[in-house]
């Protein structure tokens, strides 16, 4: 497995950010959040969201593409996996489809 530098050497060396790789545009917010595992369950605070995944602020209970569920008051709960968590900062990619996504959350912040 390469390490996270090495990933982004690589898309610095090929021009591509992580921003031109996403499908889905980003759109950022500032909502609290607990995310739940099987290990347990911790607050969190949502940065940004797609209807492809979030960026979180806060420390996961969970390890690297664990199932996990994004739980937002207003909202409910979102099925999602760990992508990467590093320095206080989490992504979780969303496992339902971004046309339910967009479904659930959409009226409130278009997607």
């Amino acid at each position: 497995m390469r390490n996270t530098q090495a990933l982004e050497d690589d898309q610095l060396s090929s021009g591509v950010s992580p921003a031109d790789r996403r499908t889905h545009k980003r759109k950022p917010v500032l909502w609290s959040a607990q995310i739940e595992s099987r290990h347990g369950s911790t607050s969190c605070i949502i940065l940004d969201l797609s209807a492809g995944g979030a960026k979180l602020r806060g420390t996961t209970p969970a390890g690297r593409m664990e199932p996990v569920k994004l739980v937002i008051n207003r909202f409910g709960a979102l099925r999602a996996e760990i992508m990467w968590a590093r320095m206080g900062l989490l992504g979780i990619r969303f496992l339902d489809t971004p046309e339910q996504i967009a479904q659930v959350i959409g009226d409130k912040l278009p997607l």
